[in-house]
């Protein structure tokens, strides 16, 4: 295994624990959300490597070493941004959910 591959398993292992924390704060499903943050990362680094093959100024440019940290980069940052705005998203909705329920209380 070449460095390269390590840094791939540990990214995906890691994205998934990330969104499997989540989806389990918030009461979601867990293994959807989880799947969901490794497919994410998956196309986002496949899509790179497409470009990096077809795009032959980009490939003329840039190593392939590079361009598979640039890649792995992009997915990550990607599946933060995603995991940033479903936990505000949710938290958002919980706590509008505990605002009613104590709305509720006084109302009796």
């Amino acid at each position: 295994m070449n460095l390269t591959s390590v840094l791939l398993v540990i990214i995906i292992i890691t994205i998934g624990w990330a969104y499997y924390s989540l989806a389990k704060k918030y009461n979601r499903n867990t293994l959807l959300y989880m799947l969901l943050g490794i497919g994410v990362f998956v196309i986002i680094v496949l899509l790179n490597g497409l470009m990096y093959t077809f795009f032959d100024f980009i490939s003329r440019n840039i190593n392939i070493e590079t361009h598979r940290l640039i890649a792995f980069f992009l997915g990550v940052l990607t599946v933060f941004i995603i995991h940033f705005v479903l936990e505000k998203r949710w938290l958002k909705h919980k706590n509008v959910e505990a605002e009613e329920a104590i709305g509720e209380i006084g109302k009796d």
